[in-house]
């Protein structure tokens, strides 16, 4: 069974939003415990190609999906919660870590517009 088959199935995926998640290019511009929510859902959801600030980033999206590209090449420079009122920090780095990546799938499934 196709790694992404179960997401295809959501309605505005489809194997056509998935082969242009496939072959989207998604740079990770954030740092800490965000910059690895983000890219743990990017590799996990077939992004096809992520530039991150660390290594350590690059591997785990290798590790999450051997056919992701990841490679170093983000400047990380922005931690911030935007619009969250959550008061633990560790909350808000996975808050917004969650919420750049999901920004950037939505993206990449609609495609040019």
């Amino acid at each position: 069974m196709d790694r992404h088959a179960r997401q295809m199935k959501v309605a505005g995926i489809g194997p056509a939003g998935q082969a242009r998640l496939a072959g989207a290019s998604v740079e990770v511009r954030l740092r800490g415990l965000a910059a690895d929510v983000a890219t743990r859902y990017l590799a996990g959801a077939g992004v096809g190609r992520l530039l991150v600030p660390e290594e350590r980033l690059a591997a785990t999206a290798r590790s999450i999906d051997p056919l992701v590209r990841a490679e170093l090449g983000s400047t990380a420079d922005d931690d911030r919660a935007d619009g969250y009122d959550l008061r633990d920090p560790s909350a808000r780095a996975v808050a917004r870590g969650a919420r750049a990546a999901l920004l950037a799938l939505s993206a990449s499934v609609r495609g040019p517009a």
